[in-house]
């Protein structure tokens, strides 16, 4: 008996450890996303001063943007004629967007960006770019240009048509135009002529004097380098916009999650009751739908990465970096929906979803869940399955039960407000809500706004998203459909040795120019003594003076000269004479010797 019992309790305990690992474990996996649209890549609006316009991927009508807008491929954004704006493209990269500018985001994944400059001025701040793992290119209109290296690039597009290129702070571009393509290096300006028999042709210039946008970028920079603080112990180095946290919280170290975020008091004291996805609104965002836009100045990695926790009586973020196997990615909001209709009408709640537990909108859940419902084993999403005991429940998630009513949803003017306790409990123990949220077109807000942008194509090429120009560029408008000459070796590579004097000196020229004509060389021409004498000899033989022969053929006279006038030559030198006897012979004789040589042909 007493080893029976023995049995039972060993195996209860089993079966609780071994279903307390598998839902973390799950919980865990789950963080990676498995089909492309989820991995789709963002950018973010860090700033805003003025008002700016947003027009989305497949939709024809412009909303107000708004601080912490995400942004994805396909997007446009506009600026009023007062107005400024930052994008931040990851950790350290930043693009700005001076008054009347409009800029379309053509590629955004991995591989590389392209935006395209439609009017106005944007200026480019690479700090992490790297050209062999991806590309970054500006299109304007006629105009391409191409980062090679860390810097500060800006693109000037006035509405007459002309185009200014302008790189500085150490960066290198490749510029191209419809007909033309050439470096731009750093200090320098290019301007592309637009009309005229040299329309595509550029002027280049130096790097102007700074104006009120630069003074602008670099007033930008310079707080953002006070503030910034890239923390990785914190967080893994895919979670960016967290940078600004340190301004805005405290960093604690605990033993049950690791590194948490605490917001202070006095960044959230101007809201009432406030708690995590409470204040903001909800925005549609292809190819995500419905995303969370918080209206902290922080609001962004905190509702996008990482789980929130109620702990010690307050909220804290986790960025899990600790106990997270996978890379972080970037979530529209990590949050339960909730529907009701009893107590308190027809609203939509949610509420932040805590550790280790699924996302209920995820596409792994929604395959998963039918096989957990045949098992009897639906999740809570209250903190965990009580029923097992797991300890990853927290009775006080329910003081982040945020409702709206479901006509609001999706307006950005509308406001979520907390909820009571008994009725904020029962929508944690409820069934979160997949598929029954409102679409698209519901919360219209303040309505459609009208942009006027002129719809002209841009770029020195057609491109199609997701494909850099660059390469194809390089081709067409430098190397002009030839191939460039193959790069120097290193000075690590070994060099050719002297016994190969053919491939030592290095091809000369920017492209492999066609073979020359063979022509024969020097050594393989007829020499002059070579060459046949044939036709000479006839004409000395038929009459001509015989006095020019002793010119082309015998050299006494030329040695003579040379070898006289001993009366030049110094005592000690006379000496040698004897050796020289062979040569005296001719030395001694004058030239009118020779005279007798007309005799020796044969007398008729």
């Amino acid at each position: 008996m007493r080893v029976s019992r023995l049995n039972t309790s060993l195996l209860i305990f089993l079966l609780t450890f071994f279903s307390i690992t598998i839902i973390a474990r799950a919980a865990d996996d789950d963080d990676e996303p498995d089909d492309y649209d989820v991995k789709a890549r963002v950018v973010r609006i860090s700033l805003i001063t003025g008002e700016a316009n947003l027009k989305r991927n497949g939709n024809q009508d412009w909303e107000r943007a708004r601080l912490n807008y995400p942004l994805v491929e396909g997007d446009t954004i506009a600026t009023d004629k007062d107005s400024r704006l930052e994008i931040q493209v990851d950790a350290r990269n930043f693009v700005r967007l001076a008054p009347g500018s409009v800029l379309r985001i053509v590629t955004l994944r991995d591989e590389g960006i392209a935006l395209s400059v439609v009017e106005g001025t944007a200026i480019v701040r690479l700090v992490n770019f790297d050209r062999s793992h991806g590309y970054f290119e500006l299109d304007a209109p006629r105009t391409t240009m191409a980062a090679e290296k860390t810097g500060l690039y800006r693109i000037d597009v006035p509405r007459d048509g002309r185009v200014r290129l302008t790189v500085r702070d150490g960066g290198s571009a490749r510029i191209y135009s419809d007909t033309s393509g050439f470096a731009l290096r750093d200090g320098r300006s290019a301007e592309l002529v637009v009309t005229g028999d040299n329309a595509g042709d550029w002027n280049l210039l130096a790097a102007g004097a700074r104006d009120a946008v630069d003074d602008w970028v670099n007033d930008r920079e310079r707080f953002l380098a006070q503030r910034l603080r890239y923390d990785a112990e914190y967080y893994d180095e895919y979670v960016w916009g967290a940078e600004d946290l340190a301004a805005y919280g405290d960093w604690t170290y605990t033993n049950d999650f690791g590194w948490i975020w605490r917001p202070h008091a006095s960044t959230i004291s101007a809201y009432d009751d406030w708690a995590p996805y409470r204040y903001g609104h909800w925005t549609w965002c292809p190819p995500y739908g419905w995303t969370w836009v918080g209206y902290e100045p922080w609001g962004w990695a905190p509702y996008h990465y990482g789980r929130w926790v109620y702990h010690n009586n307050y909220w804290a973020w986790v960025p899990r970096s600790k106990y997270n196997k996978h890379r972080s990615w970037w979530r529209p909001a990590l949050v339960a929906f909730v529907s009701l209709d009893f107590s308190f009408g027809n609203d939509i709640c949610w509420y932040p979803l805590s550790y280790h537990q699924r996302d209920p909108h995820s596409r792994y859940y929604r395959r998963h869940h039918d096989r957990n419902d045949r098992n009897d084993r639906r999740p809570s999403y209250g903190g965990g399955d009580r029923r097992n005991g797991s300890r990853d429940y927290d009775p006080r998630t329910w003081r982040g039960v945020t409702r709206v009513p479901r006509t609001d949803f999706g307006n950005r003017d509308g406001r979520g407000r907390p909820v009571d306790e008994p009725i904020a409990r029962r929508v944690v123990d409820s069934e979160p809500e997949i598929a029954e949220l409102p679409r698209r077109s519901a919360g219209a807000g303040s309505g459609p706004r009208v942009v006027n942008v002129a719809d002209a194509p841009t770029g020195a090429a057609d491109r199609q998203p997701g494909v850099a120009l660059d390469d194809d560029l390089r081709r067409s408008r430098i190397f002009r459909g030839r191939e460039p000459r193959p790069s120097e070796p290193r000075a690590s590579e070994p060099r050719q040795t002297s016994s190969t004097p053919a491939q030592e000196t290095p091809p000369a020229g920017a492209v492999a120019r066609p073979e020359p004509v063979a022509r024969p060389r020097r050594e393989d021409r007829p020499r002059r003594e070579d060459r046949p004498r044939a036709e000479e000899r006839p004409r000395i033989e038929t009459g001509s003076e015989p006095r020019i022969e002793p010119r082309r053929s015998e050299s006494p006279r030329s040695e003579n000269p040379r070898s006289e006038n001993p009366r030049s030559e110094p005592p000690p030198r006379a000496e040698p004479a004897p050796k020289s006897e062979p040569r005296s012979e001719p030395r001694s004789e004058s030239p009118r010797s020779e005279g007798p040589r007309k005799p020796d042909k044969p007398n008729p």
